[in-house]
């Protein structure tokens, strides 16, 4: 994996400016940022495979064990990041329908149209904070 390389800029030099920060602004280059975004989101999809793997060795070890009893012990691996991606990933995708669901009851006039729309957008923030406990 190459390394990243970290920009330092003048904050009031941004666009926007940021204010109210420092100074200066850390800062990296949006390819390499969406390099390791694809990198992390892939990295998410290999342990949401994994952890399904894991369940469905774990059923069958449940079926086909039977001399085990009740003493098979359900003990899963914890994958809280990429619980939290894929929480982020789902919301995303939510809030997106959302949004554009607001935009077209608002162009048809139609109220139920965005109260939907705003239903999924709490929806969407619920996915959130579930990832989030």
């Amino acid at each position: 994996m190459k390394e990243v390389k970290i920009y330092t800029i003048v904050s009031d030099q941004l666009s926007p400016p940021i204010t109210g920060e420092s100074f200066c602004t850390d800062m990296v280059r949006h390819s390499d940022y969406a390099e390791l975004e694809a990198k992390y989101a892939a990295l998410a999809a290999e342990n949401a495979g994994l952890k399904k793997s894991e369940v469905e060795f774990n059923e069958y070890c449940r079926r086909e064990c039977e001399d085990v009893g009740d003493t098979w012990v359900d003990d899963f691996t914890e994958t809280p990041a990429t619980d939290a991606f894929l929480a982020e990933v789902r919301a995303q995708g939510v809030e997106m329908f959302g949004s554009v669901t607001i935009k077209f009851g608002e162009e048809e006039g139609d109220e139920d149209i965005v109260y939907a729309g705003n239903q999924a957008l709490l929806l969407a923030a619920q996915l959130r904070k579930g990832a989030a406990l």
